[in-house]
């Protein structure tokens, strides 16, 4: 499994990063390696809601800034297919809570206001990019407690890089 953070010059991206002052703007699990499949399957949640699509599709639009390669039995893969499937797919993406946490992220950048413990303005049934990590924690990956609606894709970058070196 391969998780990854990327940017691109679509103009939602430059935004988020612009608001946030992030490398990236987005976050995405892939699933099954080239050898198991002809390409391997990104899911993400963007504008158009979580589903999945091909690595080779989404690298068209997107450069990876962070790349981190975790070694995972295919019965773990499978176990957060069906994760991702079954609490995900096909959702719609947390306008409110990108709204929320863009503006927050801005005021806390520019009058470094603390940052709530959780998003206001949340949807229990819409989700950003970086909340489908919720789902590698059916594999027993580590809980980071990504759920609040208050982390960017850098911020779990920076979680999980930490995690890497010590695992």
């Amino acid at each position: 499994m391969i998780l990854l953070w990327t940017k691109s010059t679509l103009p939602l991206s430059v935004v988020i990063r612009a608001v946030t002052g992030d490398d990236c703007s987005h976050f995405s699990i892939v699933l099954y390696d080239s050898s198991k499949v002809p390409s391997p399957i990104v899911f993400e949640s963007n504008l158009l809601g979580t589903h999945p699509l091909f690595l080779q599709t989404a690298l068209t639009t997107h450069t990876v800034v962070h790349q981190l390669t975790i070694s995972l039995t295919e019965e773990q893969e499978d176990k957060i297919l069906d994760a991702i499937i079954s609490k995900f797919d096909g959702k719609p993406y947390d306008f409110g809570g990108a709204l929320y946490l863009g503006w927050r992220k801005l005021m806390n950048r520019i009058f470094k206001t603390p940052l709530p413990a959780h998003n206001k303005w949340s949807n229990n049934d819409a989700y950003f990019c970086d909340e489908i990590y919720q789902c590698l924690e059916s594999a027993g990956l580590p809980d980071f407690g990504i759920s609040t609606g208050m982390e960017t894709p850098h911020d779990l970058w920076l979680k999980l890089k930490d995690w890497q070196i010590a695992s």
